[in-house]
């Protein structure tokens, strides 16, 4: 098949949010208990690529009122994804196998078959082992219905949902309002319906899909995250652009940042996160190289800003503006790893991620004819 525009633009974001995510992994856990940027730059210096890391075996409570959660003991090569992108691959399989746009259902259908309760805790994350559980017990008869099981969770606003979402934007190139509608949808595996969450997973879709436009700009691409989420999340979003326009530069937004959020929260929730990947998006005017090194310097919740800027940037630049070093190496330690899920390499997902484009595209353009012969065209 011909590598054409489209194609550049699916495999443009499949591997940047990838390495966005295993870019950012190698540094999550200097920044996250540690300072945020101060600890990253203390302890490895201004990181430009990728590093080995080491997840440790652990008790973690993310919140005050959850409970202890496990992770064993993994190390990973330099390039290694991590939960996020795991999540991110079921969500582009079920795109996959539907041909299509798809619900919540259809992706709890590849979580089940997909998931190996045992690992979760590996690479897939700890609060995993609740939505599974609920998702498997009992019958058909008795059992959670997926679309309701987010809103069992303990961690409302968690960035896992927009850390996922990047393939329905692709799914819904071009149409960022599809695709804010279809962000919501599946992420209510993981969130409450309103919860920010689901509100900045609606962001970084949209970006996304509106990232797909041949005539895309920066300002573009902002205005369909924006205009597609709540006052109130478009409130915070509007602040940290604001801080993007006074520190125009990845290394002096650090410290703003940090000093911006902090007091509410010590770590980093969905709605920060998605913010300052916009922001970087914004400062970077979408440059995948400097971006991905901003996110992954810039503190608080590296790999999922990373992986949720991404999506957006590479859709916009596509895979030839996306360093073949990076591609390579996080392709190389994937292929290595003997708990991911990801069994495709990107480039192959990525065909296989334009070809369900191109179905759903066939199926509104029968739409449209249909429509079209109804009123006399």
């Amino acid at each position: 098949m011909t590598e054409n525009l489209l194609f550049k633009k699916i495999y443009g974001s499949v591997a940047a949010a990838n390495i966005g995510s295993a870019m950012g992994a190698a540094v999550e856990w200097v920044s996250v208990p540690g300072g945020g940027w101060k600890a990253v730059e203390e302890k490895l210096g201004w990181v430009e690529g990728f590093l080995p890391w080491v997840q440790k075996d652990r008790d973690v409570r993310y919140w005050n009122n959850s409970p202890k959660l496990h992770y064993f003991e993994v190390n990973m090569e330099p390039g290694m994804t991590e939960d996020g992108a795991e999540i991110r691959y079921l969500l582009a399989l079920a795109i996959i196998e539907k041909k299509g746009r798809i619900t919540v259902d259809d992706l709890a259908k590849v979580w089940k078959r997909e998931i190996k309760r045992e690992d979760i805790g590996r690479l897939v994350n700890p609060h995993i082992r609740m939505h599974y559980d609920r998702l498997t017990c009992g019958d058909y008869l008795s059992r959670i219905p997926p679309r309701f099981i987010g809103s069992m969770t303990y961690w409302p606003g968690l960035v896992d949902a927009p850390h996922m979402i990047g393939p329905i934007g692709i799914i819904n190139a071009c149409d960022p309002t599809q695709a804010a509608y279809d962000a919501q949808e599946v992420s209510l595996l993981l969130q409450p319906a309103e919860s920010g969450g689901t509100e900045s997973s609606k962001a970084i879709a949209a970006a996304t899909a509106a990232a797909f436009c041949p005539d895309a700009t920066v300002e573009s691409i902002i205005d369909a995250a924006r205009n597609n989420v709540s006052e109130t999340t478009r409130e915070i979003i509007d602040e940290t652009l604001e801080l993007a326009r006074k520190y125009p530069d990845i290394k002096e937004i650090r410290e703003p940042i940090r000093q911006h959020f902090m007091p509410t929260y010590p770590y980093a929730d969905g709605v920060e996160t998605a913010a300052e990947a916009l922001a970087l998006f914004q400062i970077t005017k979408g440059d995948i190289r400097e971006g991905m090194i901003g996110a992954t310097n810039l503190g608080r919740d590296t790999d999922c800003i990373g992986g949720m800027l991404g999506p957006i940037s590479g859709a916009f630049k596509g895979i030839d503006e996306v360093p073949l070093e990076w591609v390579e190496q996080c392709d190389k330690a994937i292929a290595g790893n003997p708990y991911t899920m990801q069994k495709i390499p990107m480039k192959e997902l990525s065909w296989k991620l334009y070809e369900a484009l191109i179905s759903h595209k066939k199926g509104m353009e029968s739409i449209s004819q249909t429509l079209d012969s109804m009123i006399g065209k």
